[in-house]
């Protein structure tokens, strides 16, 4: 037995001999939600009635923070062609979340939290602008929406390496950071809803509904990028060969930039921000090789809390493509070039968080994954792996606690499963 398998065993049973208490997050995205517990009374959520008397029920299930998604809201005030196309859900999703806006549900969500002791965040993704119609979602219709932003100005989007702009590939719903209109506008969906709720802080998360790139190193070869790798290397990467690995870390720094900009805002006001990533130094499937800097993040206290093994699923959400992009540097949902999480968490991520202050929290679902086919579906984690790493990972001394999705904290089935 590995000496790291050795030394988490013997946490295991410390852990079960201390009683060690974890903190429990709820990941409530509640336009899933709405159509997954569609018909199964409180649980639905699609009333203020309802959320109120649901937040109860949290509190005695354990909850302890709720990362309570807004990206609903956001696509309903700010997109374009918010849920267009036939399918039930979209027109579902549409009808319910406007009738919740204007029954002022997330001032009703933050309230009724906070009157329970339970802590929220508001939840937004910052790589997730959406599409034009025409391009065709995973489970093939037109793409159900597309931020005004982006439709307006989709030179703001990562673009291919191609030299001219006649030929030019964009990634869509993946915004550059390099541009500083990018993150300004960012930040104001940010605030939008954390300047105008009383949330105890904002939960980050990177993930997206985006197609993923043919492959891993496409996109990213915009206009500041192109300037400033001229400027510091001397080498134009639309024309001439490259480092790439600098060409990530350079991505990386506008992304870091970011943080720096949501974290002096939230100072201001006293809230936490809270990061959610895959496990490695490099963003992955469906994104690219873009540099992850946690370590800096940690280092720099630009974060108060992150939550390992937030990822976009890509597999789940594109299950038809037949073919995998190549050259991804790391991957968390195959498990690509990454010791266990266990180990990461005990050997990297623990100690540096407990060293800056930094609080850690893994999301226990999305590893160990497997598969029916080498690139085509889904994958599945075992119930039993999904056991072990439970109990391996709260036995952990540095992982403040784990995060769960709606229907594992209720123990209840999907409607639309």
């Amino acid at each position: 037995m590995r000496l790291h398998q050795v030394i988490l065993t013997f946490l295991v049973f410390a852990a079960g001999a201390v009683g060690f208490a974890k903190e429990k997050i709820l990941t409530l995205s509640w336009g899933d939600v709405i159509w997954q517990h569609e018909g199964q009374g409180a649980a639905a959520l699609d009333t203020p009635d309802k959320l109120r008397e649901s937040v109860r029920t949290w509190k005695d299930k354990g909850v302890t923070k709720v990362h309570f998604r807004v990206d609903d809201f956001r696509i309903l005030l700010f997109h374009e062609g918010a849920r267009i196309g036939g399918d039930r859900y979209a027109e579902l999703a549409g009808r319910t979340t406007r009738a919740a806006w204007e029954q002022n549900l997330v001032a009703v969500a933050v309230e009724a939290l906070k009157r329970e002791g339970i802590e929220i965040q508001a939840y937004i993704t910052i790589f997730d602008e959406g599409s034009p119609p025409a391009v065709i979602f995973g489970n093939g219709v037109p793409f159900p929406w597309q931020s005004r932003f982006t439709r307006d100005h989709p030179e703001f989007l990562a673009c291919d390496r191609s030299p001219t702009a006649s030929g030019r590939k964009y990634h869509w719903g993946v915004p550059e950071y390099a541009y500083p209109e990018v993150r300004e506008h960012m930040l104001r969906m940010i605030t939008t809803f954390s300047d105008a709720y009383a949330f105890d802080g904002v939960f980050l998360s990177i993930r997206t509904h985006s197609a993923p790139p043919e492959h891993a190193d496409q996109f990213g070869f915009n206009e500041p990028v192109v300037r400033e790798y001229e400027k510091r290397y001397g080498r134009n990467i639309l024309l001439q060969d490259f480092d790439l690995a600098k060409w990530r870390d350079l991505r990386g720094e506008y992304l870091t930039q970011f943080l720096r900009d949501v974290r002096a805002h939230l100072n201001a006001k006293g809230q936490r921000l809270a990061i959610g990533i895959p496990q490695g130094d490099h963003l992955g499937p469906p994104f690219g090789n873009l540099t992850l800097a946690w370590r800096q993040w940690v280092r720099e206290r630009l974060v108060d809390e992150i939550v390992v093994g937030h990822i976009s699923q890509e597999r789940a959400r594109y299950p038809r493509l037949m073919q995998r992009a190549s050259g991804y540097v790391q991957n968390q949902e195959e498990g690509l070039n990454l010791p266990p999480i266990e180990q990461d968490v005990a050997e990297s991520y623990g100690p540096l968080c407990r060293q800056h202050g930094v609080k850690l929290y893994v999301d226990p679902e999305r590893f160990g994954y497997v598969y029916a086919h080498p690139a085509y579906g889904p994958g599945r984690q075992p119930p039993e792996v999904h056991a072990r790493l439970k109990q391996v990972l709260e036995a952990l001394p540095d992982v403040a606690g784990l995060t769960y999705d709606y229907s594992d904290i209720l123990g209840l089935k999907r409607s639309n499963d």
